[in-house]
């Protein structure tokens, strides 16, 4: 699980790296690998597709370690409140440094809630790249909308902490080497193994933006029913599955264990709304579209 750009921001106001221009991933260059699309699309069509962010499959990770925190920090104040209060009443009032536990703990219980708030905000935070305007809009954590072409994009495999990797979109100052905003794709990976098949993510994308849908539509099996209303748990358990295979994973059972806190985050959380304005700019084709996909298509 890894959590940058959401608990810690990515680094910004800052020159690029040589690591990150090793690493560009260029819109015109073509790369011969299988295509992946992740398990992230949302909406297919001929004009533009739309896509979840890198922390919708992680989501409840936080709400759990935040759960356990408020828990633990809840049964030491119990504990400190029960070992000062009943030697008071016996005349031992030297007992009451205890209640300097409770202080002790708020500092913990911001930090807490200040984490749970950075999960319980919208459900997901989707990325649509319209084909048509050669635009790409990012639903920002506060709400915003990023708007970018997509040539002005600078795109690259960028490494994070705990040796995982981002395939990031890098906006870029007029001097084209300062980072001004960062956006990431949800193809996050933790292995050199990983690091590769991501970039049949990263091909999926390039080639429906610089080739049109045709190219990759062959691919898409299944869409995600979280446009209008909010994941389930039958889907929830469904998209692990699908995204770890039928087999025993090492990581599935650690999955599973969160998805009480996952269907809480989701619970409390917003659905997204893009501003008419985005809506506007991104119409669906006229008529009958042949390449259209949602969640209600799959099978």
């Amino acid at each position: 699980m890894e959590h940058t750009g959401q608990l810690t921001p990515f680094p910004l106001d800052r020159k690029l790296s040589e690591q990150e221009r090793k690493n560009q991933l260029k819109q015109s260059e073509k790369i011969n690998i299988p295509l992946l699309h992740q398990l992230t699309v949302i909406e297919f069509n001929s004009n533009w597709v739309e896509v979840v962010d890198k922390f919708f499959f992680d989501k409840g990770a936080l709400t759990f370690a935040a759960g356990i925190a408020f828990a633990g920090i809840m049964v030491v104040n119990v504990l400190a409140i029960i070992g000062a209060v009943i030697p008071m009443f016996n005349g031992d009032f030297g007992a009451s440094v205890l209640f300097l536990l409770l202080l002790i703990g708020l500092p913990f219980n911001y930090f807490a809630w200040k984490t749970l708030r950075k999960e319980i905000n919208y459900t997901h935070y989707p990325i649509r790249f319209n084909r048509k305007t050669k635009t790409i809009h990012v639903f920002r954590q506060d709400g915003s909308v990023l708007n970018a072409k997509w040539n002005d994009v600078f795109f690259t495999r960028m490494p994070l902490p705990r040796g995982a990797w981002d395939i990031v979109g890098h906006i870029l100052d007029k001097d084209g080497i300062t980072v001004r905003e960062t956006f990431a794709l949800p193809a996050t990976t933790m292995s050199s193994k990983d690091r590769e098949s991501s970039m049949g993510y990263w091909e999926f994308i390039r080639r429906y933006m610089e080739e049109g849908p045709a190219s990759v539509s062959d691919v898409l099996s299944v869409c995600l029913p979280i446009k209008y209303r909010k994941e389930t748990l039958a889907f929830s358990y469904k998209r692990v599955a699908l995204s770890l295979g039928s087999h025993l994973h090492p990581f599935i059972l650690f999955y599973y264990i969160f998805y009480p806190a996952r269907m809480i985050a989701m619970h409390f959380s917003k659905i997204p709304q893009w501003p008419a304005e985005i809506e506007a700019q991104c119409p669906r084709l006229e008529g009958h579209d042949p390449f259209f996909r949602d969640a209600s298509m799959n099978t």
